[in-house]
């Protein structure tokens, strides 16, 4: 029997050349992949602050709405009730809440809560969030001009205090 000794060397040079990754190539695999993996983690976790950040400014801007609107509710009342401008909006800084028919004393650290229930923010009854509310209300002008400005602070992420400010002025147009 005759062997065919160069048909198995050849074989044996493709199974050798076709055996696996090497050591090296495995390295700079595990190196593009944890490249790729870092890079995406990062995306990941900006994203995610930035969106805790617009979702927190947004409520902000929702509680500084709301607010203006309640002052401006009790101004309206006084006129329905046929009392001067300005009669239950005196100087001063208060809190209010959505269902406020009146100002309320500002009590020191004013944390709205939030009902899980319905959702409302309020100071009677809920957890705790971390958002304060402040109406600071000041005379233009007597009985013609008041400036509401609301202000709604919280904690950031990493400690930070954010402030937003709405400021509208209220005027006797009766």
């Amino acid at each position: 029997m005759k062997i065919n000794l160069n048909y198995k060397i050849e074989n044996l040079k493709l199974f050798r050349a076709n055996t696996g990754f090497t050591l090296v190539e495995v390295l700079i695999a595990v190196f593009i992949f944890s490249i790729a993996f870092t890079a995406t983690s990062f995306v990941v976790t900006t994203n995610l602050r930035s969106a805790s950040a617009i979702r927190d400014n947004f409520i902000a801007s929702g509680l500084a709405q709301e607010g203006m609107e309640v002052v401006r509710n009790i101004r309206d009342r006084d006129w329905f009730l046929g009392n001067a401008f300005g009669a239950s909006i005196p100087d001063g800084a208060y809190r209010v809440q959505w269902n406020s028919q009146a100002l309320l004393a500002l009590a020191p650290d004013p944390h709205l809560k939030k009902d899980g229930v319905n959702g409302m923010f309020s100071y009677d009854t809920g957890n705790d969030t971390i958002f304060n509310r402040t109406v600071n209300i000041s005379t233009i002008a007597a009985n013609v001009e008041k400036k509401i400005v609301i202000t709604v602070s919280w904690t950031a992420r990493g400690g930070a205090t954010k402030t937003l400010s709405a400021e509208e002025h209220l005027f006797n147009w009766k």
